[in-house]
């Protein structure tokens, strides 16, 4: 490696900078004397470019860093700018208040000015495994787009533009914003390693934090920010240094934790498949993200956990809504392989409101799986008559035994004005591998179905390798004021959907609305089971939240008896709880994933956590958090 990870952090300010001759002695020791900075003979900005660049002050003008702003009361920079032993590298850095007053000085691109806005830093949340904290500001920043996250690293060769307040060639603390131009080298774990695009392309002394840049589709994003360099050409550097290589911290790779920490995400949709087509499934979440003030755009993301031996990573965002604005409970979420290539795709069926003829429309959306992430979602289908997005239940699978996954939607059509029934209808969208062909009703309900009575969910019940749609459904209370509830199964044939059969009808008390159904292979036989996550309410002799697991195994032509296979042995609410199948862990038997609700804290980030019960075959393990957010 053509760096050295121990290098030190060098302050901006002249009080607290190293002399040339302290710099040297660094140097020959074998380390960077690294405070990562801007261009050394590169020009300031563009007026008003890289708003979203920050200078910070750190004590009585102390330490000086540049950083970035990732939402309007959060930055993020290099943690060793808050470093308690600058000796220390990575230095450690105590989560919350800062150790020093620090003052954020953002949009102003030319320091002699008085523009941009001005914050105070009062908190810290850094990352152990990386030098890199979240600085969060005692208010918002107004009118100041953040900088927009990429997703994915840059390649090798990739040209990437720096930013940042400190040193350049020919001055100590100059008042304007550089930039510089680096070439990516490499791309080694949370490190980004770059050489300058020319000789007078360097990251000098109080850059620290400064963004890195990659162009996407015409967009800079950022992919890093500054942590260490050679400073090579940088003002008070040995005139014999002539290196231009520098380290920085990537972000790329942790965008899910840099958003849950600037308290975007507030809520989530689960939906497991396997989206890199690995053989093990793994678990996406569309996430509410608010509305953009900037913008003024709703926006949603798509965070993926890949199954890593049969555990759920930490999450990363493979998609955000930016161009166009998404309304997060506009969306209803589906996940199969619409295109038939061994990888599960993701689909959206969205409300979009009213027509100019003033009729209810509807769309549906799919993310293709490119193994690893997902493509700009395309629209698939558009309604032409009135369709109302409120009355439809979508859900996904191969009816037709194709191998591309279709999508089929009960609807409510309310009481029927003849027969004064309630009325369902089944919609059946045929995919063709490129989209889907006009839907077709394939079912209408020929004796009452209350559509608030309806929770559904998709499998091969039958294991005839096409799968079928259950509906759990209640059957209110019969004369003895019992709740009683059923399984109906649609099956899946050649050309459509068939009539409901009842696969199981509840003989002793059983309430639909403490009810929370999936379905899954629990037991690896080839016939897709159901499950039920149950919410007891709370029990009398702990006072917990209690919650237990059934499964009803299929018997081909329908459920057998419900077994109960857990009981939380902690507090846990179901109705905190969205549970989900899949084989997490590639060995045929479908698993339980779980997104729990831990609601807000103290901080006002929301908290979630996100579980997996393995299949035994004949029952569940105890559940095991594979993750947690904000922290990890």
């Amino acid at each position: 490696m053509f760096l050295d990870p121990g290098m030190t952090h060098v302050r901006l300010t002249r009080p607290m900078a190293l002399t040339g001759a302290a710099l040297a002695a660094t140097l020959l020791a074998g380390s960077l004397a690294g405070v990562p900075a801007a261009a050394t003979t590169g020009g300031p900005a563009a007026k008003d470019s890289l708003a979203y660049t920050a200078r910070l002050v750190i004590g009585d003008s102390q330490r000086g860093c540049s950083a970035v702003l990732v939402a309007p009361q959060w930055l993020a920079t290099s943690a060793q700018c808050f470093a308690d032993d600058l000796a220390q590298s990575p230095g450690h850095v105590t989560a919350g208040k800062p150790k020093w007053k620090t003052t954020a000085t953002i949009g102003r691109t030319d320091l002699s000015t008085a523009s941009g806005q001005v914050r105070t830093v009062v908190e810290l949340v850094p990352r152990t495994d990386r030098d890199l904290v979240m600085a969060r500001l005692d208010t918002p920043t107004t009118g100041i787009a953040p900088a927009p996250l990429a997703l994915a690293p840059p390649a090798a060769g990739e040209k990437l533009t720096t930013a940042g307040y400190g040193r350049t060639r020919e001055e100590w603390a100059p008042l304007a914003l550089h930039t510089a131009s680096g070439l990516t080298r490499s791309v080694d774990g949370p490190d980004l390693a770059t050489e300058g695009a020319s000789a007078s392309d360097a990251v000098c002394a109080g850059d620290a934090g400064g963004p890195v840049l990659r162009e996407v589709s015409g967009v800079l994003r950022l992919v890093a920010v500054n942590s260490r360099s050679w400073q090579g050409g940088c003002y008070g550097s040995e005139s014999t240094e002539t290196r231009t290589g520098a380290v920085s911290t990537r972000l790329d790779d942790i965008t899910a934790w840099v958003q849950r920490i600037a308290s975007l995400p507030q809520h989530g949709l689960p939906v497991g498949g396997d989206f890199d087509g690995d053989g093990e499934d793994d678990a996406a979440v569309l996430y509410d993200y608010g509305l953009d003030s900037a913008s003024g755009k709703r926006r949603v993301a798509l965070w993926l956990h890949t199954s890593e031996g049969g555990r759920l990573s930490a999450p990363r965002v493979v998609w955000q809504s930016e161009e166009s604005s998404w309304t997060w409970s506009r969306a209803q979420l589906v996940a199969g392989d619409f295109d038939g290539d061994g990888k599960d795709d993701i689909g959206v069926f969205y409300d979009n409101g009213k027509n100019a003829e003033g009729t209810n429309a509807s769309a549906l959306w799919t993310f293709t799986s490119t193994g690893d992430g997902f493509a700009e979602p395309q629209r698939v289908w558009q309604s032409t008559g009135s369709w109302t997005w409120a009355a439809s239940r979508p859900v996904a699978g191969d009816f037709d035994g194709d191998g591309k996954a279709d999508v089929g939607v009960l609807y409510d059509y309310g009481k029927n004005a003849t027969t004064g029934l309630q009325e369902v209808g089944l919609w059946d969208f045929r995919s063709t591998g490129s989209g889907f062909a006009a839907p077709k009703r394939v079912w209408t309900s020929a004796t009452s179905w209350t559509w608030s009575h309806i929770k559904s969910t998709t499998g091969d019940f039958d294991g005839d390798g096409k799968d079928d749609i259950g509906v759990f459904y209640d059957n209110g209370k019969d004369a003895g004021g019992t709740f009683k509830t059923a399984w109906w199964t649609f099956a899946g044939t050649s050309t459509g959907l068939a009539a409901p059969q009842r696969a199981w009808q509840s003989t002793g008390s059983w309430s639909w609305a403490a009810s929370r159904p999936l379905a899954g292979d629990f037991d690896g036989d080839g016939k897709t089971d159901a499950g039920v996550l149950y919410d007891y309410g709370k029990n009398a002799g702990t006072g917990l939240q209690e919650t237990g697991l059934w499964t009803f195994a299929s018997t081909g032509s329908g459920f057998a008896a419900p077994k109960k296979v857990w009981t939380s042995p902690m507090s846990w609410a179901a109705s905190r709880s969205l549970a989900f199948g899949g084989d997490f862990d590639g060995d045929g038997k479908d698993d339980i994933g779980t997104l729990y609700d831990n609601g807000t804290g103290a901080d006002g980030r929301q908290n979630y956590g996100l579980w997996r019960f393995t299949s035994t075959g004949t029952g569940v393990s105890e559940p095991v958090r594979d993750w947690y957010g904000p922290t990890s």
